[in-house]
């Protein structure tokens, strides 16, 4: 999935679009809010079965939003690949998260 992001971000870059930045992203509150909830999700005490529900929910959205971007591509509407693949930044740094409280301790 990551290489996936990465391909379209420098794919953005060389068509002239400089790739949001997780600060520049013009993200509906309805967007920051479900961020903010899995958030608090992860900071919870660990529990196997919210990190496998978290775990899918992410999966799902990178898949959705890859989709997204991919088509946005194809159509050659590239600020709304800018703002798709700032969304996928954001699950990527939420898988990072999941992958860390995974980790034993």
């Amino acid at each position: 999935m990551r290489v996936l992001l990465w391909e379209h971000y420098f794919s953005a870059e060389l068509n002239g679009v400089e790739p949001a930045q997780e600060t520049d992203c013009d993200a509906d509150s309805v967007f920051l809010t479900e961020i903010m909830e899995i958030n608090e999700k992860l900071a919870e005490p660990k529990n196997e079965d919210i990190l496998e529900e978290i775990e899918t929910l992410i999966k799902v959205k990178q898949e959705e939003l890859t989709k997204e971007v991919t088509a946005a591509f194809e159509r050659d509407d590239l600020q709304e690949a800018k703002n798709l693949l700032a969304k996928m930044k954001y699950f990527a740094n939420l898988e990072d998260k999941l992958k860390n409280k995974k980790i034993p301790s």
